[in-house]
């Protein structure tokens, strides 16, 4: 009885493979799985779709053992419920699978205390690197471990630290953008929201908010509202200031849930905006367009944060970066259908119209 020979093993794919279906060079492949160098684009997405085809596994193990590293990033954030902060995890967990990494990820609660201890328990997992959304202004907790700490970037709330790699967005930018925006639609009565000023970032938003109305003329004009850390806080603030003998004709609600609470306190007082008053929101949620009529907002650039963060991180593990870097990104802007020009604008307008 003849027997067929056995079949030799299936050989897995080489990161030559990936190139060849992508059409790009092994160094582009192991860029683009490693996040050292930034590969965007046509070339990139190229790349993940010939692994998905071919079903690449990277053997990072071996090579990571024998530079003693563990291929885990520990993440830092303040809070897992803001919806900022958790789109931030969503994308790290995206890049760290596509680059085989692990993530660990902790939360602050906003207490430096709390954030000493869960960076004292990451490190003891021997992380590779540390990205933060740091608890307090002054970095005490992550400054505070004799022994040192891995490569750490401080993402979103930074300025330009002199220890560490920093990435965050414009936000004196965004406040007065944002507030050129209302002015620009012939609002005066401008109040601006925010949660707090306890930190820089939120600092200079409210710069930029009044750096607008400066150049405008109507520096007098400024009302800054605080709303605390929550929701309601924030609900009951801006409620009481639209109570007002003279309330204002726009909200600029400069944090997440300084717009969360807007809308609550708008609705609770049964006002139709934008025609009673204009609403400017802050990030960029699925909510927003969801209910009409649609909130216009400013909000971080996610997606980009998170990669020029990871890039930096693994520019700095592998040994690569030199300068410590200072990553300042854009806002994105979208004009939705909550701001428009206030009634006594547009009763205006409407009367030139009617002139022969």
């Amino acid at each position: 009885m003849n027997r067929k020979p056995p079949k030799s093993p299936v050989r897995p794919p080489t990161i030559r493979d990936v190139a060849d279906r992508a059409g790009v060079s092994p160094a582009t492949v192991s860029n683009t799985l490693s996040g050292l160098r930034g590969v965007t684009g046509d070339r990139r997405r190229a790349v993940l779709e010939a692994v998905e085809a071919l079903g690449y596994k990277s053997n990072h193990m071996a090579s990571s053992l024998r530079r003693g590293q563990t291929r885990t990033v520990g993440i830092v954030v303040p809070n897992l419920g803001n919806e900022f902060y958790s789109g931030l995890v969503r994308q790290w967990e995206k890049i760290a699978s596509q680059s085989g990494f692990e993530i660990l990820v902790v939360a602050s609660g906003e207490d430096p205390v709390t954030e000493a201890r869960r960076i004292e328990s990451l490190i003891a997992r021997r992380i590779d690197g540390l990205l933060v959304v740091a608890a307090d202004d002054d970095f005490g907790s992550i400054l505070g471990f004799p022994a040192g700490l891995p490569p750490t970037v401080l993402v979103d709330r930074a300025r330009g630290h002199p220890q560490f790699d920093t990435v965050t967005s414009d936000n004196f930018d965004a406040g007065y953008r944002g507030t050129l925006h209302l002015l620009e639609l012939g609002h005066r009565d401008i109040t601006l929201l925010i949660s707090s000023v306890n930190h820089a970032h939120l600092r200079d938003r409210v710069e930029g908010y009044r750096r607008a109305l400066g150049e405008a003329g109507l520096a007098a004009s400024e009302w800054v509202v605080f709303g605390g850390g929550t929701v309601e806080g924030c609900r009951a603030a801006i409620e009481q200031d639209l109570r007002r003998p003279r309330p204002p004709t726009a909200i600029f609600a400069a944090t997440f849930y300084a717009t969360l609470g807007a809308v609550k306190a708008i609705n609770a007082l049964e006002l139709d905006y934008p025609d009673e008053v204009s609403l400017l929101g802050f990030e960029h949620s699925e909510w927003m367009t969801t209910v009409r009529p649609y909130i216009s907002a400013i909000g971080q650039r996610v997606e980009e944060l998170a990669h020029s963060a990871w890039q930096t991180l693994r520019q700095r593990i592998s040994g690569e970066a030199t300068d410590l870097a200072r990553v300042l990104l854009p806002f994105r802007f979208a004009m939705r259908e909550s701001t428009r020009p206030p009634k006594s604008v547009r009763e205006l307008a409407a009367l030139e119209a009617q002139r022969p």
